[in-house]
């Protein structure tokens, strides 16, 4: 199974500011930390395992929605639905994003059966990566 990751908001100017560059790096780590060493990326090779962030101003907790199963494209979707007000809030934006978007994965990988701990390891790797480094700055 491969991981894609995408974003959808239904709310003009309700959204995350949140760089691709990050997606990217927590894509390449849950493969490497996750993906690969539980065997989810061997099974069903040809699917496509899709986490979605997505938000509106009026969520105020964090849920995971779905499976939303497209057969014939092969895809497995999956809502990550993050609380608009208390990350847009935050000092610490991009903090409280990351936070939230990796309780989010506990929830989803739990349903795979994939150790906490493996996506702790990725959280840790994504959060001292990202932390000060403008490299990962947003970019309108």
């Amino acid at each position: 199974m491969n991981i894609t990751m995408s974003a959808w908001y239904n709310e003009p100017g309700i959204k995350f500011n949140v760089s691709h560059k990050i997606y990217k790096l927590i894509r390449l780590q849950l493969i490497e930390k996750v993906m690969d060493p539980t065997g989810l990326t061997a099974k069903d090779p040809d699917h496509f395992l899709n986490l979605n962030t997505t938000t509106a101003y009026d969520i105020y907790e964090l849920a995971v929605r779905g499976p939303v199963i497209d057969k014939r494209n092969k895809f497995i979707s999956y809502g990550l639905w993050l609380p608009y007000k208390e990350i847009n809030d935050s000092k610490e934006y991009l903090k409280t994003f990351l936070e939230f978007y990796f309780d989010a994965l506990l929830i989803l990988f739990d349903k795979y059966n994939v150790p906490r701990e493996f996506i702790l390891d990725v959280r840790e790797v994504v959060v001292k990566e990202v932390d000060n480094n403008t490299e990962y700055f947003y970019v309108e």
